[in-house]
């Protein structure tokens, strides 16, 4: 019953603010009149008004004695009402294409990393509220995080891009994850993803990646800062593919046992825009 009363004051909070979103069209000049996926640099966060994207991340462990334990394939579809709102359907979850692997649709069985096929999805809102040399959009998801036990987690915050001449980018993308559900079972979390990003060719983007997640409750002990690097090659206006490697938890806190180095991934992205 109170996982029920949560979703409905969930549902009644975006029932409120999506209105405001929908009576504003008030369209944003583009940032290029090159074709969709070329420049991706000097883009914002989100897609024009009728766009409909997929970012389909397949997830490959590469840690040590774990390789392809397990294989994971995220889907994460989205669509933009308006030049200012957009809504999503996730499965990478709050770090984007950082994400370890095993979300969305865990591929290699129970005995190699994958104790459910299937269990997590997350619900996406994003709205801008700056254009220019600085993109800002507020960003919310609900994401249910496991289907049994019934984990759900609301996450609160911003999505931007700041433009560092014409060549350079950064990406952030902080929130705060709110335990909505089985919070024995679930803590409070902080999630930051960064992305460095550079333009080497119109139609070839660098990427360095990094970022901060932990759960707050003892951030200390659970903090974990990636560092990975990322490439997106543009094919035609309707595809990207991209290759990411990432050494998971570099940084961050060093588990007993666990070298920082031991943590690896590696991701193959693929993107496709109507």
């Amino acid at each position: 019953m109170m996982n029920f009363t949560r979703t409905c004051l969930i549902g009644c909070v975006l029932g409120v603010l999506a209105p405001s979103a929908f009576a504003d069209d008030e369209d944003v000049p583009p940032v290029s009149t090159a074709p969709d996926g070329q420049y991706a640099v000097m883009r914002g966060v989100q897609g024009p008004a009728g766009m409909v994207g997929a970012r389909i991340l397949l997830d490959i462990n590469l840690s040590t004695d774990l390789a392809g334990k397990p294989i994971s394939l995220a889907p994460d579809l989205y669509y933009s009402v308006t030049d200012k709102l957009q809504l999503g359907l996730l499965h990478e979850g709050p770090m984007g294409w950082q994400a370890r692997p095993g979300v969305g649709l865990c591929l290699t069985g129970e005995n190699n990393g994958c104790p459910e096929l299937y269990d997590n999805v997350g619900f996406d809102v994003m709205y801008g509220v700056s254009f220019g040399q600085v993109h800002l959009s507020t960003h919310s998801s609900l994401f249910i995080n496991q289907f049994d036990p019934f984990l759900m987690s609301l996450a609160l915050g911003v999505a931007g891009k700041t433009h560092l001449g014409t060549k350079f980018a950064l990406l952030f993308d902080p929130k705060i994850a709110i335990a909505l559900t089985e919070r024995d079972l679930q803590d409070d979390a902080l999630y930051f993803p960064l992305e460095l990003q550079l333009q080497a060719g119109r139609s070839t983007t660098l990427k360095l990646l990094t970022g901060l997640s932990g759960g707050l409750s003892a951030f200390g002990d659970t903090y974990e800062i990636p560092i990975g690097f990322g490439v997106l090659q543009n094919l035609t206006e309707h595809f990207d593919i991209g290759l990411r490697f990432s050494f998971d938890n570099l940084l961050g806190h060093e588990t007993a046992g666990v070298s920082r180095t031991d943590e690896r991934s590696l991701g193959v992205l693929v993107n496709v825009r109507s």
